[in-house]
């Protein structure tokens, strides 16, 4: 009886849609017939047009002696018209009727009747028609967008439209520098994101109306899930087109968009959906880089076979969307099993939507028809649900079955009979896929799930009040009291001091360097460019100063064994974020050396740096997950949105010496480097059982900014002083690129601050801004500007700057228990400062 019932409805909602159609086709063609009667007015042939008002006759157009000879005079008005022009054929003609005829056409608006012809008429059709289109487009995208489904309730429709007018917002918002090219990227955030939206706004809205439904009310956050795995589809679309010129402005738009899409995911607050995207990432950035399954925009099935394009279509388009409809799972709190089946039904629907591109492809089209109706069949295991947003995910399949169906009957009939897959072999082909969606994934033990509040934990203007009070702090003051001065002056100078205080944390620093082994952390990778660059660039050690902090700050804490465990996991994922970073920061700033060894885009390419990169971002990502801390999700997250603002703002200002302040530069140098040892500190806190809010973790934050600001400013002193043996890469590198430090700004200044130095003459400061105008380009600019430098001390107020934000860190540890692990931080904050590598 159900059966019937809803077949019922199907062809009532289809003979609803057909007498629509029909209607609407009615009103257009009643349109056109309009249209055409009006074609005889105002030719050369054409009768007045006479209208009678209270009885009188007016002649509105037309040439004299013209009259009607039928009945297109207004009834009580054409006798008498006639009657008077036979009995007086010679009668003077009306001034308004002697002097039309020599009357030029009147451009006022509205027209006279006379004037409305067909050719006015057909363009304003036209262009209405043509206006509700692309508004229709604008809104909700391609020609089968779902928001226009009269079936599906208003408030999941609703929902689509917001998102669509966010998403495209985020190419609006991006810097001019890469706007048009982001737009353009991704079918301009437009259908395969729009379409991920749509599926998980469905896919909440028929969660929610279960039975036993304790997830949100609201539609708002599935929403949210779309957008961020639309932003993160979009960032691999661009990563992916890395080539020529504008490889460096898709890595900054890929950048900009995966920390948006991941600080998205990480306002939702569910972990096991975070953990899932960042595998995810991983997989695709692996099986995108050379020697993947999808390394090529080639995926027909008829040049990879079977296999292989269904691996590809999964890495390109099927993992999102099982992503976002088991991401809906696990924000509602639904069952494993329902989660299950839900990314069952993405997996496929993702993987037919890209195989049914390849419209000239009869393998392609066969396999995109098995997969649209294995989608359908996966709902089948959510249980009984008659929700319009059920029937919304359905049709969503349906229309790719039917798309395919057409272009199979199309092909076939242009003489490509080749046999399609049968069931058994599809059948194999679908177990393969789903060992690649399904998994155990869910809450585990101990997972915190609490949002925290805090400069650390937000991106708004409270966020933006600490920054700037922590630079102004620095530049300006007040200055805290200089605390007993900590002596380095041991055998071995600086570097044996720091060594001294690391021997309290030796046995996590070892757990740290297992971690970081680059075997271990390949293990997931199964293309051997990725597995060899990540064991190449952990196959030194390098410096390990951000694990070596970390550890300290929990061990200042009284942190117990088992948590300095947990502690030394997030040592090891900021080390791998960190390393991350400099992938993509040597591709943009073109280095070609770190660490005295070639940089990975030298050895690889940028397209394939970038991938690795990417990879290991979400590797870092990773291990930030599963320590099971919303906490400390957020504040990683955090970083990785502050990198993206980082690159963006270096990027606009190069050579840029008038309108970049020294504001402008520690704000930068706070998101690029700072970022990270803030929310590093206050994660070690978190970690070691202090509440997020808390006094000590709110110092942690602050005593981590100021190291890291005074860690900038002392590295790009070194760019100035120290030799290429010594820094591992060319000195003079970002002067040359055009990252103007703190050096250069202190001597563009026109007033002298705290720091001391000298005030360039006009002239001089004049010398110096041209220069670098011009970029560094002509013969002797580098040395003069090195010139101008020293003799505004440059270097010596910047070496004076990172000692005030040395102190401010140190005064900040007054916040935590005393003891040697305190000491040693202090003793780190001086060694920044002292450090000569």
């Amino acid at each position: 009886m159900k059966v019937a019932t809803h077949s019922h409805g199907q062809r009532l909602l289809r003979m609803m849609k057909r007498s629509r159609r029909l209607a609407g086709s009615i009103v257009i063609a009643v349109a056109f017939a309009v249209a055409a009667s009006l074609v005889r007015i105002g030719q050369p042939d054409a009768p007045p047009l006479v209208t009678t008002f209270s009885g009188s006759t007016r002649i509105s157009g037309g040439s004299a002696g013209q009259l009607w000879s039928s009945g297109s005079v207004a009834e009580g008005g054409r006798s008498a018209l006639a009657d008077a022009t036979a009995e007086r054929p010679m009668a003077a003609k009306p001034r308004s009727v002697e002097n039309s005829a020599m009357q030029k056409p009147s451009l006022d608006w509205p027209p006279p009747a006379a004037s409305l012809t067909w050719p006015r008429w057909l363009p304003f059709l036209a262009a209405a028609y043509a206006g509700v289109q692309g508004i229709r487009r604008k809104l909700l995208g391609g020609a089968e967008a779902v928001a226009l489904d009269p079936a599906l309730p208003w408030s999941v429709r609703w929902e689509l439209i917001k998102s669509r007018k966010e998403l495209r917002a985020k190419g609006t918002s991006a810097p001019r520098s890469f706007r048009s090219m982001l737009k353009e990227s991704a079918d301009t955030l437009e259908e395969m994101p729009a379409l991920l939206v749509t599926v998980a706004v469905l896919a909440g809205d028929a969660l929610r109306r279960q039975k036993g439904y304790s997830g949100p009310n609201s539609l708002n956050p599935f929403r949210r899930l779309g957008e961020a795995q639309a932003l993160l589809f979009t960032a691999g679309r661009l990563h992916l087109g890395m080539k020529g010129d504008i490889g460096q402005m898709r890595l900054l738009g890929g950048d900009f968009l995966f920390a948006e899409g991941q600080w998205t995911m990480a306002e939702l607050g569910s972990l096991p959906a975070i953990r899932c995207t960042c595998q995810m990432i991983r997989d695709v950035s692996d099986g995108c880089s050379e020697g993947g399954a999808a390394a090529t925009s080639e995926g027909k099935l008829g040049i990879l076979g079977a296999k292989a394009a269904l691996r590809a279509a999964y890495l390109r388009a099927g993992a999102y969307f099982a992503m976002v409809a088991g991401g809906a799972g696990w924000v509602s709190g639904a069952p494993v099993a329902t989660v299950q089946a839900l990314r069952r039904y993405g997996a496929a629907l993702g993987c037919a939507m890209k195989l049914a591109q390849y419209h000239d492809d009869l393998l392609s089209q066969d396999m995109a028809l098995w997969l649209a109706r294995s989608a359908q069949e996966a709902l089948a295991a959510i249980g009984p649900n008659d929700s319009g947003a059920l029937s919304g995910m359905r049709r969503l399949a349906f229309r790719l079955e039917r798309s395919c169906k057409a272009s199979l009957k199309t092909l076939e009939r242009s003489g490509n009979a080749v046999q399609g897959l049968s069931f058994g072999e599809f059948s194999e082909l679908q177990r393969e896929l789903e060992q690649a969606v399904l998994f155990n994934e869910g809450a585990k033990p101990g997972d915190d799930e609490t949002m925290a509040a805090g400069p650390g934990f937000q991106r708004d203007s409270v966020a933006e009040k600490e920054l700037e009070h922590l630079i102004s702090s620095g530049l300006y003051g007040p200055f805290p009291e200089p605390a007993a001065p900590v002596s380095l002056k041991v055998e071995g100078g600086p570097k044996a001091a720091m060594d001294g205080s690391l021997k309290l944390i030796g046995r996590e620093l070892l757990e740290v360097n297992r971690l970081l082994d680059g075997a271990l952390l390949s293990e997931p990778a199964l293309t051997d460019v990725v597995r060899k660059e990540v064991i190449e660039l952990f196959s030194t050690s390098g410096k390990r100063l951000r694990p070596a902090l970390v550890l300290l700050v929990a061990r200042a804490l009284g942190a117990p064994t088992e948590k300095l465990q947990r502690v030394a996991s997030l040592a090891a994922s900021i080390e791998v974020l960190h390393c991350a970073s400099l992938v993509h920061d040597d591709i943009l700033d073109a280095s070609e050396l770190r660490r005295g060894v070639p940089t990975s885009h030298m050895r690889l390419g940028e397209r394939q740096a970038t991938l690795v990169g990417d990879f290991l971002f979400a590797t870092a990502s990773c291990l930030v997950a599963e320590l099971g801390s919303m906490s400390v999700v957020l504040l990683i997250s955090k970083v990785v949105a502050d990198f993206g603002r980082g690159e963006l703002a270096q990027n606009a200002v190069r050579f840029e010496a008038v309108a970049y302040s020294l504001e402008d530069y520690l704000a930068k140098s706070f998101y690029k480097t700072a970022s990270l040892l803030a929310a590093a500190c206050q994660a070690a806190a978190v970690l070691s059982g202090v509440a997020p809010d808390s006094k000590e973790a709110g110092a942690c934050y602050r005593f981590g900014a100021y190291i890291g600001l005074a860690f900038q400013v002392v590295d790009d002193v070194l760019d100035f002083t120290s030799t290429e043996e010594e820094l591992g890469k060319p000195a003079l590198a970002d002067l040359k690129e055009g990252n103007l430090s703190a050096p250069v700004l202190f001597a563009a200044q026109t007033e002298l601050g705290s720091h001391g130095g000298k005030a360039l003459g006009s002239a001089h400061r004049r010398e110096l801004v041209m220069c670098l105008e011009r970029r560094l380009s002509e013969d002797g600019d580098l040395e003069r500007v090195m010139a101008l430098v020293a003799e505004a001390d440059g270097v010596a107020q910047s070496k004076s700057l990172a000692r005030n934000f040395a102190d401010l860190a140190v005064a900040e540890l007054a916040a935590l228990p005393e003891g040697e692990a305190r000491r040693g931080l202090c003793i780190f904050a001086e060694f920044v400062v002292a450090r000569t590598y």
